[in-house]
């Protein structure tokens, strides 16, 4: 860096410059971009745009040098793959991990020598009998050729029940990960499983682990989700001003498939908390809203029909017009296109049709309108686009931990 150059003061104009060093070009069609990478509204790093498979190919060559030419104000990493071919692939990021893979080289063929290789004798007729050679397949049609479905175990053995079971198990295992909890998520669907859940006089809502205990306050925010994905209900059990939270049946099923597989916990913050959830596969929730989607799609289907048809008469009523003020132009002599109406009931003489030669066609349409005009069909309105409205489960009976725990009240 010569003395007349100022050091850079932003990550971006310390990468920008080093790679313009290179003979790089920076902007849109250009061989490189700097931007910045984005997590929940927060700026997490800076990384380059490789724009061209020319420029992938400098920065791979030149990756550390690179490296330790931003080294000293705001380092970089520079990363090289290959994906399994020889073209370098090359991404640098002043975040994240380094990644430097080396280009995979190619087996060479060994092909047999001429005088090692021993020479096929040519089949006789004797060697392959007709038939044989009909009905034998060839190497191409075998690789062709689908492979044949697994055979089955009977029903009713012991092995059938195996894997019968093991199909269920691969099938929770799948509706568990789907579910996407956290952990304060389980957490609070675990304390509604309990009937631990309710709201006090003034609405606040509070968890109490054994009844007369004044509880925790818990946010209320938190509840939103979990009722539109149907593993909570909030209901009145006793009448208004008594609101109790306890689980649905699907989200007793979701809670015993987290706690049984044990997925992952999904890291979220206060507001992904609160975003919507996906509800449990195959259950009674998600078949609600499978059949108020379909009732949807259905009803937009007839609104589309009926549109269509109305458009199509509104074209016809076009045209009626069109003829009807093209006969009425020719016959007052007029030549502009301005207003394109005429005027209601029209009907030329008998002089006027012989005079302007106008058609039996025109002529009927006409006397036909002049009898009774076809009046302007209405566009029908088209409902707006709406969340689907899916009815909210009811709470589940309750369950043998639930009456327990009045029972150790008591």
């Amino acid at each position: 860096m010569s003395a007349t150059t100022p050091a850079p003061k932003t990550p971006a104009v310390a990468i920008a410059r080093a790679l313009r060093g290179l003979g790089l070009t920076q902007g849109r069609g250009c061989d490189f971009r700097v931007t910045g990478d984005y997590r929940n509204g927060e700026r997490v790093g800076t990384y380059v745009l490789v724009l061209t498979r020319h420029a992938s190919e400098v920065i791979a060559e030149h990756a550390d040098e690179i490296e330790a030419q931003t080294s000293t104000g705001f380092p970089f990493r520079v990363s090289v793959r290959y994906f399994g071919t020889s073209r370098p692939v090359a991404s640098v990021a002043n975040y994240g991990d380094r990644i430097r893979e080396t280009p995979a080289t190619p087996e060479p063929a060994t092909t047999p020598k001429p005088e090692e290789a021993a020479p096929t004798p040519a089949p006789t007729e004797t060697d392959v009998e007709p038939a044989q050679a009909e009905t034998e397949p060839t190497p191409e049609a075998l690789a062709a050729a689908p492979a044949p479905a697994p055979e089955l175990p009977p029903a009713g053995t012991t092995a059938a029940r195996f894997f019968e079971g093991a199909q269920q198990r691969q099938l929770n295992r799948r509706r568990a990960d789907a579910l996407g909890w956290s952990e304060r998520q389980a957490h609070l669907i675990a304390m509604a499983n309990t009937a631990g859940l309710s709201f006090d006089k003034e609405g606040i809502l509070r968890d109490r682990p054994r009844p007369g205990w004044p509880g925790v306050r818990v946010d209320e925010a938190r509840l939103a989700p979990l009722v539109k994905a149907g593993f909570i209900a909030v209901f009145e059990p006793y009448g208004p001003g008594y609101r109790r939270v306890s689980t649905t049946q699907d989200g007793r099923d979701a809670l015993f498939l987290w706690n049984v597989y044990r997925p992952a916990p999904v890291v979220k913050d206060r507001q992904e908390e609160r975003a919507p959830l996906r509800p449990l596969i195959g259950g009674r929730h998600a078949a609600l809203r499978d059949h108020a989607a379909a009732e949807d799609a259905r009803r937009r289907a007839t609104e589309a029909e009926a549109m269509y048809a109305a458009i199509e008469e509104l074209h016809a009523w076009e045209e009626l017009c069109d003829v009807r003020w093209k006969a009425w132009a020719k016959v007052q002599g007029i030549t502009h296109r301005l207003g394109r109406q005429a005027p209601a009931g029209w009907m030329p003489t008998e002089e006027e049709i012989a005079e302007h030669r106008l058609t039996p066609d025109t002529v009927a349409i006409l006397r036909g309108e002049a009898k009774r005009p076809t009046p302007r069909p209405a566009l029908p309105k088209v409902t707006p686009m709406r969340p689907l409205e899916v009815p909210l489960l009811p709470a589940a009976p309750p369950s043998a931990e639930q009456l327990g725990l009045f029972a150790e009240a008591v």
